[in-house]
């Protein structure tokens, strides 16, 4: 079951901001890298050394819903890039694993050569929102 972590308050010193190379309909707990262009955009896979984790309360707040977190080229995304944060599972990852962007900025185990965001401190389901201590490195 999906948690709903609004509010949650973070240290903002661990917190960039950085402008949206493309439009998303929903950047919130989603693993973004930087685009040519040096925006930053979804990540994909683990192909590309990952900036960080969007957080919680980044893209529009939007009281009905039905927007929240979204964002157009060019909009301000915040941006968590150390300690412990909360991304969403692509499939099932084990509590320790390596983790890695996958398809929509989600979650997966990482691979050999994978750019990692972190390990993960809790195991997750596809959907699921999990803690990630994050540690930026390529695995060998």
């Amino acid at each position: 079951m999906a948690k709903n972590f609004n509010g949650t308050q973070i240290n903002q010193s661990v917190t960039i901001v950085e402008k949206a190379g493309t439009a998303v309909p929903d950047c919130r707990n989603k693993l973004l890298k930087y685009d040519s262009a040096g925006n930053v955009v979804l990540a994909a896979d683990g192909t590309a050394p990952i900036v960080g984790v969007a957080i919680i309360e980044a893209g529009y707040n939007d009281v009905s819903g039905a927007e929240s977190g979204k964002v157009e080229v060019g909009d301000d995304i915040d941006i968590q890039i150390k300690d412990i944060g909360y991304v969403i599972a692509s499939a099932d990852i084990s509590k320790g694993a390596e983790v890695t962007a996958a398809t929509g900025g989600l979650a997966a185990t990482a691979a050999t050569g994978d750019y990692v965001i972190g390990t993960a401190l809790s195991a997750a389901h596809e959907g699921d929102y999990f803690r990630v201590q994050i540690t930026k490195y390529q695995k060998n």
